[in-house]
């Protein structure tokens, strides 16, 4: 099988000839410091692209996708190219939603947000982002078209924002009272996370239009759960965020008719996978092992026939030890996850700072070689 065709036929619910690969999606990058372990143990006299992938690392260089036989190709987006972030007085950054950080320890935090008040007048008044920005475009459209036409991989997306309404309004209003106006101020968490939902629709549109011929699926992130529980109940995400993610899901299949919805999310989700599949999801990352409800097994068994599960090697503590643990993780997964076909291999996030280089190489190795 090629590329293209094996994804094809593991999205099909069809067993391939062996499972699908993928690296560099919106979470399996490699931090900067596995990546330049890399680079250096390969002897690349040019590192790839620095388009600050992610807060875990800085790079994506597809050379890491041959080298590990991955079958799917992501698409990054750029940065707005009209907009220049604001440094206040006291070194605060605001980024394009108006959210302010300082570094922390070389990380950025939260400093400022733009609505500290439930005031629903202020969402009227707000500078939102501009979803039609040109520089989110730069080079997309003929990188997707070289990939659909000179080779036979398959064509993704990666996120074109960290993040959506169940992450974004946090940000916005802060965590602690975005979560109380769910209960306290139910008239502006509606507001806000709404207009939050037609800013990402038009981003979406705009973004997507160039490149929708040759996209097999589309990548969101939103974590939805922590170690051992949702963010939310159950009820209060169907009150408030399942009608607006499934909008946006729905506008992007206007734009993009054939290409599949990739939702990743962190933690404790399984009580609201039915959800997720109502919604319009059709692959599900990241299948973090150690969470609450998240067995593999299980997983397969109950959801298997519904939704693609994409991800699910742990990355809390399996990949830190020696290379044949490593190896044995993967296995566990594939043994678990890939009969059938419906599973594509990845880490349930990104490769850190504690995975040495002998591990990653492993893991892949054993995905490649398992039939």
């Amino acid at each position: 099988m090629t590329p293209r065709e094996r994804v094809a036929a593991a999205l099909g619910h069809r067993q391939p000839d062996r499972v699908p690969i993928d690296v560099w999606g919106s979470a399996s990058r490699l931090c900067n410091r596995l990546y330049l372990d890399v680079a250096d143990d390969q002897g690349w006299p040019d590192l790839g692209p620095c388009v600050s992938a992610s807060r875990s690392g800085d790079y994506v260089d597809q050379r890491v996708a041959d080298l590990v036989g991955a079958d799917v190709r992501h698409l990054s987006f750029g940065k707005p190219k009209y907009f220049a972030p604001r440094v206040d007085a006291d070194g605060v950054e605001y980024n394009e939603w108006g959210v302010g950080f300082t570094r922390i320890a070389g990380e950025p935090s939260i400093a400022r947000v733009p609505f500290p008040e439930p005031d629903l007048a202020a969402l009227a008044r707000h500078a939102w982002p501009s979803p039609c920005d040109p520089g989110r475009l730069a080079g997309v459209a003929a990188q997707a078209r070289r990939w659909h036409e000179q080779s036979d991989t398959y064509v993704a997306t990666s996120s074109l924002v960290s993040g959506l309404m169940l992450d974004i309004g946090p940000y916005l209003r802060g965590f602690e009272e975005f979560f109380l106006d769910l209960y306290l101020n139910p008239a502006f968490a509606h507001a806000l996370i709404e207009k939050i939902t037609d800013v990402l629709v038009e981003m979406h549109r705009f973004a997507l239009a160039p490149v929708a011929p040759y996209l097999g699926w589309v990548e969101f992130s939103s974590d939805h759960g922590m170690q051992d529980r949702l963010l939310c109940s159950p009820e209060i995400y169907r009150e408030f965020f399942k009608g607006p993610y499934t909008r946006l899901f729905a506008e992007v299949r206007k734009v993009a008719p054939q290409a599949k919805i990739w939702m990743h999310s962190c933690g404790a989700v399984r009580d609201l996978i039915p959800d997720f599949i109502d919604m319009g999801v059709d692959i599900l990352n990241s299948l973090q092992p150690r969470a609450a409800g998240m067995e593999h097994a299980a997983l397969k068994r109950d959801f298997g026939r519904d939704i693609v599960l994409h991800g699910g090697l742990d990355m809390q503590g399996a990949l830190s030890g020696t290379p044949a643990e490593a190896a044995a993780e993967a296995r566990r997964c594939l043994d678990a996850l890939a009969e059938g076909g419906g599973y594509i291999f990845a880490p349930s996030n990104h490769f850190m700072q504690d995975i040495p280089l002998e591990n990653f190489y492993a893991v892949y190795e054993e995905a490649r070689k398992y039939r």
